[in-house]
């Protein structure tokens, strides 16, 4: 199977959990789009209102690289502060920026790789604040996942966003997750739709935007409304047809589907515990390791209150027939659960894990709030329930006890934490 094919007419997001096993990897396309205008290293201006760079830059920037599976050398892939999917990294962030941020007013491009910004358009409406845009690189984790890409792209936007609204908190910013759709949200960060992406740029990845968070200080945050309009795609991309990068047509479907206008009302995402940029720059997923034989070390598991207690913060409500579980190591073994997340055996080696389960077939609204609510715990613990270690688990198939798993968490004991594994 390649990218661009699918078994359903219209890319049906559901298609996800099939027990259908993907197919070999094909070329994933460019890492990040590198953008024509001059660079500015990210922190830039210090000491400003709305340090936005700053706070990409702690979740972004490079602390180290994966172990090569094979040797155990550092491979070629960063170690970041965010999960990512296979270790795709397919988020890119656009930052639309007022007046009293780090960077100048406009339009610029964040290029994780090495910590710069991109102006790609001066104009900005006299105001303060900035509204972080997200989009995908769909051919990174679809050329790996296939058919179960397109939860993994939300789950990574969910993973980047709520990092970025918790770090913001730790600044003092307030921050919003804005209401929008991918056309809005590529008119006003002056970006081409997905399909139309190549047209305007050829041999350059086609981004899709998932996402927006507004952050600023003093109430008075940002809204995309103020940087809307007719305007023509801004700046350019260099093309990097080595790099083989392709519009995938049943992305394209979706993107011009019903499923991703974040549903209900913007959302406050200021309250709460916010991990620092030392924690943050502790955060690693936990290690694959094969399933621990006799009895494993003792693990007292936070209380069930615990748990009700911190995702109280996160306020994205839970749509109907969506809820979440706490397991522990016995009952992850009883029930056989790596049948249900395609076979991986590791998860049996974990001292728990939270479900976050639909009674419904999966759909975007569903997925944006498990992928969300686990990223609200991972980065809120990292400050308040520092004993344990988190992973985010994906690939779930079928259904258990009536229920589709959406998404989960994994943890473990600190001390039982080892060398980090490429992937999430």
């Amino acid at each position: 199977m390649t990218p661009d094919s699918h078994p359903h007419p219209g890319g049906e997001f559901a298609a996800a959990w099939s027990g259908r096993v993907p197919g070999p990897m094909t070329h994933p396309g460019p890492r990040h789009n590198t953008w024509d205008a001059p660079a500015q290293a990210a922190p830039g201006r210090s000491g400003a209102p709305v340090p936005v760079a700053a706070v990409l830059d702690t979740l972004w920037a490079t602390r180290g690289l994966h172990p090569d599976p094979a040797s155990g050398t550092p491979g070629s892939i960063p170690q970041r502060a965010i999960p990512s999917a296979g270790a795709c990294y397919p988020v890119q962030v656009h930052l639309l920026c007022g007046t009293d941020c780090d960077v100048p007013p406009g339009i610029h491009a964040y290029n994780a790789g090495d910590s710069t910004v991109h102006l790609r358009a001066e104009s900005a409406p006299a105001a303060a604040g900035a509204i972080l845009v997200f989009t995908v690189l769909p051919q990174r984790t679809a050329a790996k996942y296939h058919h179960r890409a397109l939860p993994l792209l939300l789950a990574d936007t969910a993973y980047a966003l709520v990092g970025a609204a918790r770090h913001a908190a730790a600044r003092g910013l307030e921050s919003r997750w804005l209401t929008a759709d991918p056309a809005t949200l590529a008119a006003a960060a002056r970006l081409p739709g997905y399909g139309q992406w190549q047209r305007h740029w050829p041999d350059t990845g086609p981004e899709l935007p998932l996402a927006a968070l507004a952050v600023g200080t003093g109430g008075d945050l940002p809204d995309l409304a103020r940087w809307g309009g007719a305007a023509a795609p801004a700046g350019r991309p260099q093309p990097c047809p080595q790099r083989q990068p392709r519009t995938l047509a049943w992305i394209q479907r979706w993107a011009a589907g019903p499923g991703l206008l974040h549903p209900g009302p913007e959302r406050e995402m200021t309250q709460g515990p916010a991990p620092g940029a030392v924690e943050l720059s502790r955060r690693r997923s936990l290690p694959l390791i094969p399933p621990v034989s006799g009895a494993a070390h003792p693990v007292r598991l936070p209380h069930p209150a615990v748990w009700e207690r911190l995702l109280d913060g996160y306020p994205l409500p839970a749509p109907p027939g969506c809820g979440y579980v706490v397991l522990d190591r016995e009952e992850i073994i009883d029930r056989k659960l790596h049948l249900h997340c395609a076979r991986q055996e590791w998860i049996l080696s974990l001292d728990g894990m939270l479900l976050f389960r639909t009674q419904a077939e999966p759909d975007e609204a569903a997925m944006r709030w498990a992928a969300g609510a686990a990223a609200h715990l991972l980065y809120t613990c990292l400050s308040t329930v520092r004993e344990l270690a988190f992973r985010p688990v994906a690939g779930w198939t079928g259904t258990l006890d009536g229920l589709t798993t959406l998404h989960a968490l994994g943890f473990r004991a600190q001390e039982s934490e080892g060398q980090t594994h490429v992937g999430q």
